[in-house]
């Protein structure tokens, strides 16, 4: 039926009986309640609105909403005439959910809010964003926090109760999609805030009295020595900067073979630093080690003459401890890697074509011991059937 595909009408469906306790749509978020019903046709209807649901955006129905036009519900224990065991939680009466709201709203605004005051707007935001959640566990904490009133605003709103708590909420959310975006790999966590709560933010885009934060900046020398002497913490120069390398890898795809295990080192010493591990004034350093190193690879491997694939793993081969003593020329074996390529089209999908092309590999490589020569020759085919 169309009614379950979100792009397509009807987005209203009036129902007497049969859909009520056999009909499956988890996009279905409202019922309104028109009819005298009790026990299990009851609990079967309002069931209906309490599929989970995560539509194409990546919003997540937070829960259904029933609207009871002939107060059915205002005695559920005894139209069901179940044990309350049963019943218990089944639906919750609106007042309680405002209450359950206010309290964590509240909650939230002397932890979060209230927490960065004092200096500018952006001084605050990246004190908090940089200081309170570098930790993964403060930042689950806040995440699993906020979720639990934005699903309580979506039930919630348009009430009239609300009005008083709006520029909260919305601070709320937009501190959520920046924390989500500061520490994720790409940004653009706008699609996770619930419908309601989207348009809201979006109405509005700039985030009264939390600043602008989050920001991708090119990963290079230059860049990051004008970064030492610019303000602002040195946690989040580290994310922007380790975000600018990934953003660059994911772009540069014809040189992401020579790019890539940069890209992994970066993020593992962002790792080190969540962990607390090491400081971000020191992280800046390593990366202005790894943006040099960055610049040295691209510029070798132009004049290399090799392909990226090619030279990706040259550099893996050479910095490997069974290859260093000079007994297997290096740039030989990668050199091959072209040739075996076109030479062998179908290794990913074809068992034939992937034993020979294996079989190629070892042939340079028979000076080994057997258990370097199996390892290397590993490393070799993940990079050719990536």
């Amino acid at each position: 039926m169309l009614f379950k595909k979100t792009a397509e009408e009807p987005k209203i469906l009036i129902v007497t009986d049969k859909l009520l306790t056999g009909y499956d749509a988890p996009v279905l978020y409202a019922m309104y309640l028109d009819k005298p019903m009790r026990d299990h046709v009851l609990l079967q209807a309002i069931a209906r609105v309490n599929r989970p649901y995560v539509d194409s955006e990546g919003v997540r129905k937070p829960i259904g909403l029933v609207v009871d036009f002939v107060s059915v519900l205002r005695d559920l224990k005894k139209a069901l005439k179940f044990d309350s065991e049963d019943v218990s939680g089944v639906i919750e009466d609106l007042d309680l959910l405002l209450t359950d709201f206010l309290v964590k709203i509240a909650t939230a605004k002397a932890e979060y809010l209230d927490a960065c005051e004092g200096g500018g707007a952006d001084e605050r935001l990246e004190a908090l964003v940089y200081g309170k959640f570098l930790d993964p566990e403060p930042r689950k904490a806040f995440f699993e926090a906020y979720k639990d009133i934005e699903s309580l605003w979506e039930i919630l709103s348009p009430s009239a109760e609300l009005v008083d708590h709006i520029t909260t909420f919305k601070r709320l959310a937009q501190l959520y999609a920046t924390v989500r975006n500061a520490y994720a790999d790409q940004v653009g966590f706008v699609a996770d805030l619930a419908y309601k709560t989207r348009r809201l933010v979006e109405a509005n885009a700039e985030q009264s009295g939390l600043g602008n934060l989050t920001k991708t900046v090119t990963f290079d020398v230059k860049t990051l020595d004008a970064l030492r002497d610019s303000k602002g913490s040195d946690e989040g120069k580290v994310f922007n900067l380790v975000r600018g390398l990934q953003k660059e890898v994911d772009d540069d795809q014809a040189n992401a073979p020579i790019l890539q295990p940069l890209k992994d080192r970066a993020e593992r010493i962002l790792k080190d630093m969540e962990s607390r591990n090491v400081t971000g004034l020191a992280v800046i350093d390593l990366l202005g080690a790894l943006a040099a190193e960055k610049e040295m690879r691209l510029a070798e491997a132009k004049a290399s003459g090799l392909s990226a694939d090619a030279f990706g793993v040259m550099i893996a081969l050479r910095d490997d401890p069974a290859l260093t003593g000079g007994e297997i020329d290096v740039r030989q074996v990668a050199s091959l890697i072209d040739e075996l390529r076109t030479r062998y089209p179908n290794a990913l999908l074809n068992d034939d074509e992937r034993r020979r092309l294996r079989g190629a590999l070892y042939l340079p490589l028979l000076d080994l011991n057997d258990e370097d020569r199996t390892r290397i020759v590993d490393l070799i085919m993940r990079s050719l059937l990536s």
